[in-house]
């Protein structure tokens, strides 16, 4: 698909269907992008200016299938990984396949999502990546210890393809968001949760997911063209970094 004679520029998105994902697909699409989704689950609802990909991130021919797919008449300009799997469990009680599902989503889908989008961002000398990690790196609660060592080896690569990346105008930047009101999070997380989270933020509200696609809109765009390796905290103030 073309703009106006143009290349439609892209942006890949993952987890896109719903929660931060459907909020920074649809942010983005506001911007400008053309926004490929891709996702396990089906969106409620057909949304103009997203193509939505059924894809399996851990598999890394489905992953660079989808991504010949999103390509077609345009570039792609910038990945979001917001993609993740997430259980809550005691660590002493913790199934290893839990343990490698975690980093097979968090971290593998990563490294197959960036290896497929590379190509692209390499050719037009340009490109932005970011990652979605997560404050639980910085105010670490229980039960989470595996989800929290898979976001923290999401930031690895993100300082490490920095500086692997930059010289080929590529920036890989994390956003870290604090406890949002996703449909997800709604359904699970205990009101007396959201209540003491608030309790120890500077901005006494809880976060919402467009505030995380604010953020990430900043990263992809150029005015964050010199801005690379670095994560941005987006929890109202909970965690100081």
């Amino acid at each position: 698909m073309k703009s106006n004679g143009q290349e439609a520029r892209i942006a890949v998105v993952t987890g896109g269907a719903r929660g931060i994902g459907a909020a920074i697909a649809a942010r983005l699409r506001a911007d400008g992008f053309r926004v490929a989704s891709l996702d396990l689950i089906e969106p409620e609802r057909r949304r103009e200016g997203v193509v939505d990909f059924a894809c399996d991130i851990t598999d890394e021919a489905a992953v660079s299938a989808a991504v010949a797919d999103a390509r077609a008449g345009g570039r792609i300009e910038a990945l979001v990984h917001c993609a993740a799997y997430q259980v809550i469990a005691p660590f002493d009680e913790l199934e290893s396949a839990v343990w490698d599902r975690t980093f097979d989503v968090n971290v593998r889908g990563g490294f197959n999502l960036v290896r497929a989008v590379l190509p692209d961002m390499r050719a037009a000398g340009r490109g932005r990546i970011v990652m979605i990690t997560s404050s639980s790196q910085f105010t670490p609660p229980p039960r989470m210890t595996h989800y929290i060592a898979s976001k923290g080896a999401l930031t690895g690569l993100v300082r490490g393809l920095a500086t692997e990346l930059g010289p080929a105008g590529i920036t890989v930047n994390a956003v870290a968001p604090g406890l949002t009101a996703t449909e997800h999070a709604l359904a699970d997380v205990p009101q007396q949760h959201f209540e003491a989270v608030r309790s120890r933020q500077a901005i006494p509200r809880t976060g919402r997911p467009e505030d995380i696609a604010a953020a990430v809109a900043f990263a992809v765009s150029d005015d964050a063209g010199f801005m690379t390796g670095q994560t941005l905290l987006i929890d109202g103030g909970e965690g100081r970094i």
